[in-house]
């Protein structure tokens, strides 16, 4: 595992050709509201990753509050694991230089998303959907993780000191139990109990009538062993989401 600063390019070619995957999650915030449903599509520059993100959602009202966010980029044989800040564009003021990153930005996702892009709207026209208008969003990337051999079959959100990691993880519905790289939260310190969630979605295809998920959030015990730390979660609400629908509820137990 190695964390490089944002200066030195933290998105390098073999970082990029390591994690092919298109969903990224941003599964948690600086306090304890969590994310109701992770971003689906993005962009990079090499500092910079860009979401789109739909207007007047609780998303983006935590993150207007607070932009801490933490986020995995997710591969067949390996993950990135991303904390950095993030900054609505639509937010007045906006940072100039933001603002002059954003045309940039553009490009680049418009060329990695074309496929889901148009099968959004293809989605929207057939289910006469009326989605959120999606407000730019970009996250300065403070430190990176590569993470060999951890494709993120889910995602675990942790509330460290400092503000929210992100890590891939392997989840046991059973046990209600994530297994995670261990390092990066030996370096983030701070308690072994502390609110955190898991993301696991499913996709059947492009658009997002393919997409399903859900989102646990809770408290989370960690038990650091090794490489890999045991993360037991207790959830008290769960979101579920398919297509444009979202849903949330207590969690039965």
């Amino acid at each position: 595992m190695s964390t490089v600063p944002s200066d030195e390019g933290p998105l390098e070619s073999e970082d990029r050709e390591r994690t092919r995957g298109r969903v990224v999650r941003l599964p948690c915030r600086r306090d304890l509201k969590w994310s109701a449903r992770p971003p689906l599509l993005f962009g990079a520059t090499p500092d910079r990753l860009w979401f789109g993100v739909g207007r007047g959602t609780l998303k983006a009202r935590i993150l207007a509050k607070r932009p801490a966010v933490g986020v995995v980029v997710p591969g067949e044989q390996a993950s990135v694991a991303i904390r950095g800040e993030a900054t609505l564009l639509d937010r007045l003021p906006a940072s100039p230089a933001e603002l002059a990153r954003a045309p940039f930005a553009l490009p680049a996702f418009a060329a990695r998303n074309a496929l889901e892009m148009a099968a959004f709207a293809r989605d929207v026209a057939y289910r006469r959907a009326q989605p959120q208008q999606l407000a730019p969003l970009s996250v300065r990337i403070e430190a990176v993780d590569l993470l060999d051999g951890w494709p993120a079959q889910s995602v675990l959100g942790w509330m460290a000191p400092g503000g929210p990691v992100a890590l891939p993880a392997r989840w046991d519905p059973r046990t209600e139990r994530a297994r995670v790289p261990a390092a990066p939260l030996r370096e983030v310190g701070g308690s072994r109990t502390a609110a955190a969630c898991v993301c696991i979605d499913e996709s059947e295809g492009l658009g997002p009538l393919a997409k399903r998920g859900r989102l646990l959030r809770g408290q989370g015990r960690a038990t650091l062993r090794g490489e890999v730390a045991s993360v037991v979660l207790k959830p008290e609400r769960i979101t579920r989401w398919k297509g444009f629908q979202t849903q949330t509820a207590a969690a039965n137990r």
